[in-house]
């Protein structure tokens, strides 16, 4: 009996179908992150009626900002490079403008206790260790060349790589523990996790896919001067009033030839639908009838990252008085990367600080006043006791963000992309999916998702407009 209650709460009845407001459009977007924005701008650019429905009160997904005390602070996405052709593009048609990161400094590095910091660009570890990453990165650029970017369990060597973690083959591939520990902080911050989580396939197909290890140094060039969310806002503005706030998506319903999606107050029926979202989200969505077993199985299985971003602003810069840039990389204590994010011509210093995997989970459980005493230590070590004394202290937890749970993305551990792989891309009837895991290029940054919004667009209008 409790059973049949608990399935009865989530399966409307006929007679409660009938009382929700019904409307029709060729193609219900769901997700207003930059996947489904994008999604829905070819739409309209084809003159294709849609609808667009978003979860929050807001649009941007994991792009997020906020005016705090009369300056932007970006909680979620933030960083753009000079090789993302399509955020580029965005920007400039949207009226938007970069600014450069601070790099003009020494960066400096903590590693298994071992302090330093360097102006030459090249880490300061022992010679052999320096050999060691530069084998490591000849070994990668190997590896990113000899994989399927379209379809990455189609690579030759996929069963192989998909069988080991990330952290096992940087076992057998680094013999340097300095060179293996600076990898480690760069790839933990990268992908949100412990290597341990992560296939070896997975994490060769995100890095090829921003063509590769040294491009992926680009990758914070530059951040978006008015805040990364005036992005999202100025494309949805764009929309009109097709964008739907508020309106978690319960329950999809669909043939071949149609569908409907049902949220809380309404119900859309269309030719097709775009779901632009993380894809564990998109299996906590009813389906009836119910999603091809591949399908729902990869959505069990692919997890979101843990990330919490931290911005601490100060009276000043006062790491460049010491020489340093801002950027630092530790392997001690939760916090692994730190940028300089202060505002040229504002006078304040602002530092952006980034805790993943195991230290973004230990975070998240301690009070915010013990979070940020944590924190503010662990920024103390590359720039002193001024560190301690921040005049305004922001955080952002994204895996207790209802609509996140996590961060920067999805990733996939061993033994799924070989056998469920297909299944993150291919439409399943009308329904397409969307969102920076199912990009091919970028995978993961905010190039990625705009990249799945184009295809997922071309893939509906293929079929609706042929």
């Amino acid at each position: 009996m409790g059973g049949r209650a608990l399935i009865l709460k989530r399966i409307p009845t006929v007679e409660e179908k009938s009382l929700v407001p019904r409307h029709q459009t060729e193609v219900i977007v769901v997700g207003a992150g930059l996947a489904g924005l994008t999604a829905a701008l070819e739409l309209m650019s084809h003159q294709v009626s849609f609808v667009l429905l978003e979860a929050r009160d807001r649009v941007g997904g994991r792009v997020y900002s906020r005016a705090e005390d009369g300056v932007v602070v970006d909680y979620g996405a933030q960083w753009v490079s000079s090789k993302q052709p399509r955020m580029t593009e965005l920007l400039r048609r949207f009226g938007l403008t970069t600014t450069p990161t601070h790099t003009e400094g020494r960066v400096f590095y903590e590693l298994l206790g071992r302090r330093r910091a360097s102006a030459s660009g090249t880490p300061p570890l022992p010679a052999p260790s320096l050999l060691d990453v530069l084998r490591l990165r000849k070994r990668l650029r190997d590896l990113e060349r000899r994989i399927d970017l379209q379809a990455p369990w189609k690579s030759k060597e996929a069963e192989q790589w998909d069988a080991v973690t990330l952290r096992s083959w940087l076992d057998r591939t680094m013999f340097s523990k300095y060179g293996k520990a600076l990898y480690e902080v760069i790839a933990e911050e990268a992908l949100c996790g412990e290597l341990g989580e992560f296939s070896l396939l997975d994490a060769v197909w995100s890095s090829a896919s921003c063509g590769g290890h040294d491009e992926i140094l680009t990758a914070e060039q530059r951040w978006i001067a008015e805040g990364a969310q005036a992005l999202p806002e100025r494309m949805a503005a764009a929309l009109g009033d097709s964008v739907r706030l508020n309106a978690p998506v319960r329950a999809v319903e669909w043939t071949e030839h149609s569908v409907t999606v049902r949220t809380d107050r309404e119900a859309w029926e269309g030719k097709r639908a775009i779901l632009a979202m993380p894809p564990t989200f998109a299996g906590r969505i009813l389906y009836d009838p119910a999603l091809p077993y591949l399908r729902d199985q990869l959505t069990q299985r692919a997890g979101q990252g843990a990330v919490m971003k931290f911005i601490v602003a100060f009276e000043k810069a006062f790491w460049r008085d010491a020489g340093l840039s801002g950027e630092a990389y530790m392997d001690q204590g939760p916090i692994r990367l730190t940028m300089d994010s202060s505002l040229p011509g504002r006078g304040k210093g602002v530092l952006t600080a980034l805790a993943t995997g195991k230290g973004a989970r230990t975070l998240g459980l301690l009070r915010r006043e013990e979070r940020q005493a944590v924190v503010l230590r662990s920024l103390s070590v590359p720039f002193g006791a001024e560190a301690l004394r921040p005049i305004a202290f922001h955080e952002k937890d994204w895996m207790s963000d209802p609509w996140s749970r996590g961060g920067y993305a999805a990733h996939i551990p061993p033994g799924v992309l070989t056998q469920l792989g297909p299944a993150l891309l291919q439409p399943v009837g009308p329904i397409h999916w969307a969102g920076t895991e199912t990009a091919t290029v970028w995978r993961s940054y905010m190039e990625g998702a705009v990249q799945s919004g184009e295809r997922a667009a071309a893939e509906v209008l293929r079929a609706i407009r042929p």
